[in-house]
């Protein structure tokens, strides 16, 4: 009888081992994911990444899971706005540059449609003069002067939201690294 009911435990166990076992979810191995990298292009508290954005300002974009982002890109004060660099830096001067490509920006806020009612302004960070005005959406950035620039996207009825976006640019004639 003792072995009975040894057997008869052993088989019990067993059998709500094989049950919870067939409760639980199939092991699945983890999504890949990519190694996220800073580059240079950020100033006074901006980073840029090839993170993956939020959802909200990828809209447009063709991107296979586990790999970096296409365009390095940076987050404004609020995270709420969004600067795409096509070029990965800024440069100073007139577009295109010395290889041919420009300083092309995608400038994107949360809550405007495709970036187009975003007004973008910049200067130099810290001061009030020279000021370069900018549609939102995607554009040319050229400014005149080499060194960390503020650009303020205002975006909203009577542009009651704002953010800033702090970004480097290179001198003339300078080639991103």
């Amino acid at each position: 009888m003792t072995r009975y009911i040894k057997w008869h435990r052993a088989g019990a166990g067993a059998l709500l081992l094989i049950l919870v076992g067939g409760c639980t979810t199939t092991h699945m191995p983890p999504t890949p994911k990519a190694t996220v990298h800073s580059f240079a292009g950020g100033c006074a508290g901006t980073v840029l990444t090839d993170a993956e954005p939020p959802v909200w300002a990828q809209g447009g974009w063709s991107h296979g899971n586990g790999t970096p982002w296409p365009v390095p890109w940076a987050f404004g004060t609020q995270d709420d706005t969004v600067a795409y660099l096509f070029a990965t830096q800024l440069v100073a001067g007139g577009s295109p540059r010395v290889d041919g490509s420009q300083n092309k920006v995608l400038w994107i806020a949360k809550d405007s449609p495709s970036g187009t009612s975003v007004l973008v302004e910049g200067r130099p960070f810290g001061k009030s003069e020279p000021v370069v005005t900018i549609a939102g959406g995607p554009s040319i950035t050229d400014v005149s002067t080499a060194g960390c620039w503020t650009f303020r996207l205002s975006w909203g009825s009577n542009n009651q939201h704002s953010s800033t976006i702090n970004l480097e640019v290179l001198p003339a004639g300078t080639l991103p690294s």
